[in-house]
């Protein structure tokens, strides 16, 4: 009996997706799914071949499962959804604010506020790694890379996590979802509206943004409003549950994690291989443009293909003894932020994020204890991941 899967059945869903994951990789790695009349590639081989192939692939339709399969969200107006030379273009205007000379100015933002959380932390005793911790570090470094205030961050928490809710029995994002998302949008867009009023007072994305054009295209409020939504979304979601996933293998392996409080210049790769072994995005993908051949099975235009970045990352042909966690792994290749042109652009912001908080816990909390009872993960088919770490010190 070959493997049977669906982004959306219960065993994905709510039990352990990693030995699906497996099987389809051995038993049929280009799977395709009738329904949605979309391929999945769970190889990394065919994955790292596809994603910079915008000769037979488009992102002009969108990325996510929620675009792709289920079409029940807006396309967004960013250059998340374009094309090269398009996208490069559009990209470059904001490219520099996410270098690692940029990333210094919000570092320097973060690490009083870093080291304030983990005061109170320790105080208590105990925390909730996700909800008091990483999430609160994130949402900020968001709002800064924006240029929005602090002010924001409970809403955008509310608004980031809404995004992500799932109902049982419904496929893809619900309606309380999207009315979140409008809520931040249309919140957002008037946080732009006052700016271009005052625009002495602009920061970050915004200021460069209002300040620039690309071949003589000005953002209006609408897109720069959706640009903000589509970093504000990326920047606070996915780093909490990678620092999570972190420190609870961390915690299940007691040696690294005493090696680790003893030499934090291993912080980056402890953080990276907790990214690889429980990477948060299952799967993002794009539309067939021109016919294309994987492994024997052809795409036709028009139709799905996902690439499953998960089951990548715990691919046996490129990593040895894949599913075990080992900090000092250091692999060559690596999908979790991706991989072309369309690679996480805010990558070195979560590496600098997720070395503060790392650093700041290993030094101070290096013996806590996780209440893995009362952890909770987050279930849908896009992004997995703990929302809720509970830890005692």
């Amino acid at each position: 009996m070959t493997v049977d899967y669906n982004p959306y059945m219960d065993e994905v869903l709510y039990g352990d997706p990693y030995p699906v994951y497996a099987r389809m990789r051995k038993e049929d790695p280009v799977y395709y799914v009738e329904e949605y009349d979309a391929w999945f590639l769970s190889r990394f081989e065919d994955i790292w071949r596809a994603g910079p192939d915008f000769k037979h692939f488009t992102a002009t339709e969108g990325t996510t499962p929620p675009h792709l399969l289920t079409k029940d969200t807006p396309l967004n107006l960013s250059f998340a959804s374009m094309d090269p030379p398009q996208h490069s273009k559009y990209r470059a205007q904001v490219a520099s604010l996410f270098k690692p000379g940029a990333v210094k100015r919000i570092e320097s933002e973060l690490q009083p506020i870093v080291k304030g959380l983990v005061d109170e932390i320790v105080e208590r005793g105990e925390c909730d790694f996700v909800q008091d911790l990483a999430s609160q570090v994130s949402v900020r470094g968001a709002l800064s890379t924006i240029g929005l205030p602090f002010d924001l961050a409970d809403k955008g928490l509310e608004w980031v996590n809404g995004i992500f809710a799932r109902e049982d029995g419904h496929r893809g994002a619900t309606g309380a979802s999207n009315e979140g998302g409008k809520d931040m949008f249309f919140t957002i867009l008037d946080r732009v509206k006052e700016l271009r009023k005052n625009p002495e007072k602009a920061t970050g994305v915004l200021e460069l943004v209002m300040n620039s054009d690309v071949d003589g295209d000005k953002m209006d409020d609408f897109r720069l409003a959706s640009l903000a939504c589509v970093i504000l979304i990326g920047g606070t979601d996915t780093l909490p549950k990678a620092l999570a996933a972190t420190l609870h293998r961390l915690w299940q392996h007691p040696d690294q994690r005493r090696e680790l409080a003893g030499d934090l210049s291993l912080v980056q790769d402890a953080f990276l291989e907790g990214l690889r072994l429980d990477t948060p995005t299952q799967h993002l993908g794009r539309t067939v443009t021109n016919e294309v051949e994987f492994r024997g099975k052809v795409m036709k235009p028009g139709q799905k293909c996902m690439f499953m970045w998960a089951s990548a990352n715990r691919d046996e042909n490129e990593f040895e003894n894949p599913d075990a966690y080992d900090m000092k792994r250091r692999p060559p290749r690596m999908l979790a932020f991706g991989h072309g042109v369309h690679m996480c652009l805010g990558k070195h912001i979560a590496l600098m994020e997720a070395r503060l908080t790392l650093e700041e816990v290993m030094r101070r909390l290096p013996e806590y204890e996780i209440d893995e009872a009362s952890a909770v993960r987050n279930r849908t088919e896009f992004v997995q991941g703990w929302t809720n770490l509970p830890a005692k010190f």
